[in-house]
């Protein structure tokens, strides 16, 4: 649970002053640090990143009207701006998640090995 809120918190104050990709630096970084398990990790950030960037582009909906999302939804030729939320969501949830297996696993490669001694 830690993870997540760590990842949905650095994700979110990353995004605000540098690119949309920001996020995986965030998810990397953290699981890199902390992460315990490979699902555990990939999960956190699934949701944490999908969850931002929902929130986001929600924000951005309501604040601004819905001018913007209907015609990105036409340009796409989506039946409505259900379907890009929705996508919004899964585009963000994916690269987040795979972020964070990635430094998930890259500490596995450098955590020491344990030595198998015996007799043949």
């Amino acid at each position: 649970m830690m993870l997540f809120f760590l990842i949905t918190i650095f994700s979110f104050l990353l995004q605000l002053f540098l690119p949309w990709w920001s996020m995986a630096i965030a998810a990397f970084v953290i699981s890199f640090l902390l992460g315990k398990k490979p699902w555990q990790v990939f999960l956190a950030a699934f949701f944490a990143c999908g969850i931002v960037w929902l929130l986001m582009a929600l924000y951005t909906h309501f604040m601004k009207g819905d001018l913007m999302t209907n015609r990105i939804a036409g340009l796409l030729f989506l039946h409505g701006s259900l379907v890009l939320y929705i996508g919004v969501f899964l585009i963000a949830a994916i690269v987040g998640g795979f972020a964070a297996l990635t430094g998930f696993y890259l500490k596995e490669i450098f955590k020491p090995k344990k030595l198998i001694t015996g007799t043949w």
